[in-house]
């Protein structure tokens, strides 16, 4: 494996992690919340990055705006979600007609799904630790998720447990990783191995 250094957009940092074969598929990851040290090296979203590559997968990470050496200034959430579609269209001129999937943790899987409310298509998607509360414990307003929708989620979850997001969201698929908190510690690889399964099963049923 080797990686990168892109430009995306003109504007955003990013980061192509390229496997040994012949890449099957590419997988966009976006990070968690740069307003408490969330960035593309996020070491979960480097364990993403990695298990994806793995199993024959380009891996497509990017720092949203004003994160590293992205251009742009922090909306609150607003208009990150441009960040998300950027990228996509990044990852479409890497592997043109390929199949593409994404995997985003935290806020970044929260702004993914602003992605898709706006009309995005994505052939896999897997999110993680998508959060049902802000970092002051106040109920978020999610967007919609959509049906059959993958999340992985800490049995301990300070912002939203496995427990509860099986209540709120009875439409998703929920894989439980025990024992854990938002940001999964030990069990990160774990975690690599759960998104990178469902990314593999569903990129391949799409094919180039």
């Amino acid at each position: 494996m080797r990686e990168e250094a892109v430009r995306i957009a003109g504007r955003l940092e990013g980061t192509l992690r390229i496997p040994d074969e012949t890449p099957r598929g590419i997988v966009v990851v976006a990070h968690p919340l740069p307003t408490h040290g969330g960035t593309m090296r996020n070491p979960l979203v480097a364990s993403l990055a990695r298990a994806v590559t793995a199993r024959g997968l380009y891996a497509l990470r990017f720092n949203f705006r004003g994160v590293g050496e992205s251009a742009g200034d922090w909306t609150g959430g607003e208009l990150e979600w441009e960040d998300v579609r950027d990228a996509v269209q990044h990852a479409h001129t890497v592997l043109p007609g390929g199949p593409f999937g994404i995997t985003a943790f935290s806020f970044g899987a929260f702004q993914t799904l602003k992605w898709l409310a706006q009309g995005g298509h994505v052939d896999g998607l897997a999110l993680v630790g998508v959060p049902l509360r802000s970092v002051d414990q106040s109920r978020l307003a999610l967007p919609p998720v959509p049906e059959r929708t993958f999340i992985v989620a800490a049995e301990n979850d300070q912002f939203g447990t496995a427990a509860e997001l099986r209540a709120a969201l009875p439409q998703a698929r929920i894989a439980e990783v025990k024992g854990v908190d938002h940001f999964f510690g030990p069990k990160r690889d774990e975690v690599g191995r759960l998104v990178a399964d469902e990314l593999v099963r569903a990129l391949a049923s799409k094919g180039p």
